[in-house]
């Protein structure tokens, strides 16, 4: 996804790189920290204790809204790219044959689990903004998100194997 995130911002930004590939986001943050890459996008829970620490410098974070973790650093749209937005996220999902009230059922116990201050606090500390959105919201959002991360693969240049 830091790919994929990169590969988007890049074409907005109308900027060249080079796609220097790892195996994974450590190594590729541990080579930022070093000055043997210039920039790549990062999970804020892996980039923030780097930034706090003076070892790297945020320079925007991906999402809609500033990071209540990192308060200080703009998002893109703010930094001049405002249709940019590449998020990751986890989502539940059920086979498609599950009952109706079964689905009715976990989407609501999701949604009260998201409430609770004390899991949401514990999301929060990795950098999570918990949604518990509904079942067709979250149909919409993965419908979006296939449109956003298709044009990504296309601009990276990817092709299936």
């Amino acid at each position: 996804m830091n790919h994929l995130s990169m590969a988007l911002f890049l074409k907005q930004a109308d900027l060249e790189m080079i796609h220097v590939a790892y195996r994974g986001n450590a190594p590729a943050l541990a080579d930022v920290v070093a000055g043997h890459i210039p920039a790549m996008f990062s999970n804020l829970s892996d980039a923030l204790p780097q930034a706090n620490s003076g070892n790297v410098r945020m320079l925007a974070v991906s999402g809609e809204k500033r990071s209540a973790l990192a308060p200080q650093v703009r998002t893109v749209a703010e930094s001049g790219y405002p249709k940019f937005n590449a998020l990751t996220w986890n989502g539940l999902m059920a086979p498609a044959g599950t009952p109706p009230e079964i689905i009715a059922r976990i989407a609501t116990e999701i949604a009260n689990a998201v409430k609770d201050q004390k899991f949401a606090s514990k999301l929060a500390a990795y950098g999570v903004d918990p949604l518990g959105n509904t079942p067709d919201e979250y149909k919409a959002m993965l419908a979006n998100d296939i449109t956003i991360w298709t044009e990504a693969v296309n601009i990276a240049g990817m092709k299936q194997q």
